[in-house]
């Protein structure tokens, strides 16, 4: 089996940072690309909520929230020596996004927490789920 590019789809929750923690390994394993995938499920909301009001959001709500979320999961991947990049979003809810990133990814495997579990029928790929 040959794996070129695994996605981690991370939430922040235990269990993604968990997914994440596999997903590092399996990267370093198989000397293939980690996409480390979150979705701003928060800003998304609140950028279509300002909307709704007629009042913009926070030019900078993203880039500032973009940049929090790796602050945090940098230090889990910066010094293991896999190949990694972040795609960060703030495109809609992680359940509708995550079938169309790997879509787009094409990763031969994802790695997700157990709470997207039913959506694996969605995903054009091998999945490890995580619980």
């Amino acid at each position: 089996m040959e794996i070129k590019k695994i996605l981690a789809c991370v939430d922040l929750s235990p269990a993604s940072i968990k997914g994440l923690e596999w997903a590092v390994e399996l990267a370093r394993k198989f000397d293939a690309e980690l996409v480390i995938y979150h979705e701003l499920e928060d800003v998304y909301t609140m950028i279509k909520t300002s909307a709704s009001f007629g009042m913009p959001a926070a030019p900078d709500l993203e880039a500032k929230s973009t940049q929090n979320v790796k602050d945090k999961l940098e230090p889990l991947v910066k010094e293991t020596g896999v190949n990694y990049r972040f795609l960060i979003e703030a495109k809609g809810k992680t359940i509708d996004r995550l079938p169309v990133v790997v879509d787009e990814e094409k990763p031969e495997l994802t790695v997700i927490p157990v709470d997207y579990e039913r959506d694996i029928p969605k995903i054009n790929s091998q999945v490890l789920v995580i619980k």
